[in-house]
């Protein structure tokens, strides 16, 4: 007997010291690819203290050592502008503990230079606690061309929007004239008409495109007035009405007010009632709704289509996220409903989806009350 429980007790031991030569040799594996990654690397505490960096990362920043880094604090590489970012990342990981994140960032190099930075990491058990693993890829050159791109879309959206505008005003003009007539054929006055829904449309894609570079560069600003939300339901969906096709219900009290940039609302509600035209083509009443709930504006578009994939209701919101539509690509930048929540979002308010298959569509905001603002402050 004696010798079983000592058998057993020295199997033991080398099942115990197995375990940890694995670690051992887990943890030079990590060390190793550590050190001679190409990307830099740190491991940083909760309190965002760097413990540990690799040579790319010394290389990155323009030192020549890991020592001139290593015990340092991170926010002393940030300009204060960029704070935010690294307690956003603090809270996430150890507060909200996901188990990953990522976000795009700047640096500040040892002679004072500003490198844009994205930065992924993630969580790791340590014998001293909790300990987070970073990877910073340089992507200075990736954000300068981002940069090039937005302001080529931005100049050229702003050329487009006065002819597309006069192209507009003269189509309308023309279409009026036409319908007064007698003697002009039929399919003229079609003709017209949907050359008025095209440059409508057209009329649309450069305000999204506007309104992407201004997010992009946080520049989308809003003028708030009170407006009667009836009014502007009915001026802002003329162009499906123009088609003849789909009748727009107004449910509310026709004397509804809303606080709001009236300009910003009207290119929320164009894009969620031109999403029910689009991907519920067969339902032909469309369905607004608003309602005051607790010192907010609830502001609702329905339709009763097909209904959206359970798969598809994350991304709905990310910019150029495009739902398919009979397995094929549809028109459009896939930009509308993630300006709709931007717009939303600046105002204050939320924006959601509630859908179910083979009944509907909701698109909702909502937005607080002049009231509930003022006492706010």
């Amino acid at each position: 007997m004696d010798s079983n429980k000592a058998l057993k007790k020295e199997i033991s031991a080398l099942k115990q010291e197995n375990i940890k030569l694995k670690s051992r040799e887990d943890q030079e594996r990590f060390r190793t690819i550590f050190e001679y990654s190409r990307l830099a690397n740190k491991v940083i505490s909760p309190k965002l203290k760097i413990l540990q960096v690799n040579m790319a990362l010394v290389n990155l920043l323009g030192y020549d050592v890991k020592e001139d880094i290593i015990g340092s604090h991170i926010l002393d590489y940030s300009p204060p502008g960029d704070h935010k970012h690294w307690i956003s990342l603090q809270e996430q990981l150890w507060q909200k503990e996901t188990p990953f994140f990522c976000l795009e960032t700047r640096l500040i190099k040892k002679d004072g230079a500003l490198i844009w930075c994205r930065v992924t990491s993630i969580l790791f058990p340590d014998e001293s606690g909790t300990l987070g693993y970073t990877i910073i890829e340089d992507i200075s050159e990736q954000h300068q061309l981002k940069l090039h791109k937005e302001e080529f879309i931005s100049i050229a959206s702003h050329e487009l929007k006065t002819p597309i505008t006069s192209l507009k005003a003269n189509l309308q003009l023309m279409s009026r004239i036409l319908k007064t007539e007698t003697n002009i054929p039929e399919r003229f006055v079609k003709m017209t008409e949907n050359a008025e829904r095209h440059a409508t449309k057209l009329s649309f894609l450069v305000s999204d495109l506007l309104s992407s570079t201004k997010i992009e560069q946080g520049q989308l600003s809003l003028k708030k007035t009170e407006f009667i939300l009836k009014d502007l339901v009915d001026e802002c969906c003329s162009h499906i009405r123009l088609e003849g096709k789909y009748h727009i219900h107004y449910r509310s009290s026709p004397l509804f007010t809303l606080f709001a940039d009236r300009d910003k609302i009207d290119q929320v509600l164009v894009n969620l009632v031109n999403n029910a035209v689009k991907y519920a083509a067969e339902s032909f009443e469309i369905v607004v709704d608003a309602k005051h709930i607790k010192g907010t504006t609830r502001v609702s578009v329905s339709d009763k289509g097909k209904g959206i994939e359970p798969g598809n209701m994350g991304n709905l919101f990310d910019r150029y996220f495009r739902l398919a539509k009979d397995n094929n690509r549809t028109s459009g930048l896939g930009m509308g409903l993630y300006i709709s929540a931007e717009i939303i979002r600046l105002h204050g308010g939320e924006m959601g989806v509630e859908s179910e298959l083979g009944t509907g569509t909701t698109f909702w905001f909502t937005i607080p009350d002049e009231s509930s603002i003022i006492s706010n402050n």
